[in-house]
This record gives structure tokens, sequence and C-alpha cells, in this order.
């Protein structure tokens, strides 16, 4: 599954714990809050992390237990909680490595030189609706957990803010070159445009909906432009033939 792989990669790479402890097979003292730092701790800590983000993909949340963690990670409960106090925690971790995979993926938008205004649009939201795609059952799991729980809800919205304030950092500098409408303020416009984005991957990639890949980056890539002022490359405005086909076939 590429979200698990993506994810537990990143957090492996970027956790470290506060403070050596020794791993036991007991549960955890509550009041500690650090893990086993020696390379075997890591790597079973790392692989409860996939374990457990493979069981929330399939499972959901709430149908998820900590039996079914331990059990794909071939390790007993008091190993679990050597680790981890509970189910929740180490969902916390699944979730905070999405939101690393994600805010990684904003960075690493292809960014060649000679690219047009559209065309670095266009590459920005081809690499988010690509990486959602990628995560879209872990996706769906955080979605469910949000809805209840606040802790979870502002590590959602740290997911989609890192992709909003660097739109509203680029439109507000566009604003001052002359280049896009500056009748509209940059972060309410980051926010109204990011929620397009946001949204419509949801809808397609969690609840389903059937969309073609390629016409949603296109349909999305215009609208935003369009909003803006920026002018599209030419070429770019046409119907592809196969939806004006498709819309000529509908009866009146």
């Amino acid at each position: 599954m590429p979200e698990v792989a993506l994810a537990v990669e990143l957090r492996s790479r970027t956790h470290v714990d506060p403070e050596p402890r020794a791993v036991s097979s007991e549960p955890s003292d509550p009041g500690d809050e650090s893990g086993p730092v020696t390379p075997k701790g890591r790597r079973t800590r790392t692989k409860l992390i996939a374990a457990a983000s493979e069981v929330f993909a399939e499972r959901q949340y709430l149908d998820t237990n900590v039996a079914d963690i331990v059990a794909r990670a071939g390790v007993s409960h008091g190993t679990f909680y050597t680790y981890f106090r509970s189910k929740e925690e180490i969902f916390k971790e699944v979730a905070v490595g999405l939101q690393e995979v994600m805010l990684a993926t904003r960075e690493q938008a292809p960014r060649e030189a000679g690219l047009s205004l559209f065309d670095r649009v266009e590459r920005t939201n081809r690499a988010y609706l690509q990486a959602y795609q990628d995560h879209a059952a872990l996706f769906a799991v955080v979605e469910q957990v949000a809805s209840f729980n606040p802790e979870f809800r502002s590590i959602r919205r740290e997911i989609r803010n890192g992709f909003v304030e660097r739109s509203e950092r680029s439109i507000a500098r566009m604003q001052r070159d002359g280049i896009v409408h500056d009748d509209v303020d940059p972060r309410y416009a980051a926010n109204a445009l990011g929620s397009m984005v946001d949204r419509f991957a949801y809808v397609y990639l969690v609840l389903g909906e059937d969309f073609d890949f390629d016409e949603s980056v296109r349909t999305l890539t215009l609208l935003w432009a369009r909003a803006l002022g920026i002018e599209a490359p030419h070429g770019v405005l046409g119907m592809p033939k196969r939806r004006a086909a498709r819309r000529r076939q509908r009866p009146t």
C-alpha cells in the first residue's frame, strides 16, 4: 500500500526519542513519554506504525483495536505498550506521518525553470491530487476521526494549511507584481481555492466519484487560474474531444 510505505519511511527518518529506556514486556509508565532508542527498538516501533497504518486503512479507526495491530505486526501486547499507550496514540503517529508526507509533497512539487504561472499551478494541483490518491484510504480514516476528536481535527487542518499558506504567500506576491487580480484578500482567496481542491479530492478519491484524474487536474487548475486572472497557455482552454463528444450525446 503506497500510503503505508511513504508514511512509515518518513516517520522512521524523522522520529527521535527524547530519552532512552529499556524495552519491557510490560505496559509503559503513563508518565513516561519516551521510547526505546536502540536500533532494534526503532525497527520495532516502525513495524508497529506500519502495521497500524495498514489496519486503520483497511478497517477504519472505530473498528480497529490493539489486538488487530499487534497481530499484523507479529508482536505481543506488552511490546505494543512499550511504545504506545493506546490505539489513539499510535493513530496520532500515523496521522502525523501522513501530515509530513503531504507537506513534503508541497515542497517537492516540480518547479522547472521556464514554467508559466499557469503551469506552476497545474503542477502543484497535480502533486496534491496524486499524493491524496496515494493515501486516500488513510485520508478517509483521518476524516472519520477528525469528526469527533479535536486533536485529530487539528492535524487534519494542518495538512490542508500547509498548501493554503503557501498559496496565500504566492497570491500576495503576484498581486504586488500586478499579475493577478488585486481585489481579493490573499488569505480568503487561498482558503477558498484550497477548499475547492481539497474537497474535490475527498469527493473523488474517498467518496469514489467517477472522475478522470487528468481532467480533474485540468479543471481544478482552470478554475484556480480564472479566479485570479491567470492567463492559460494557448490550447489549454479547448474542451477535450472525449468531453465534447459526451456532451453532444446527452439528451436535450
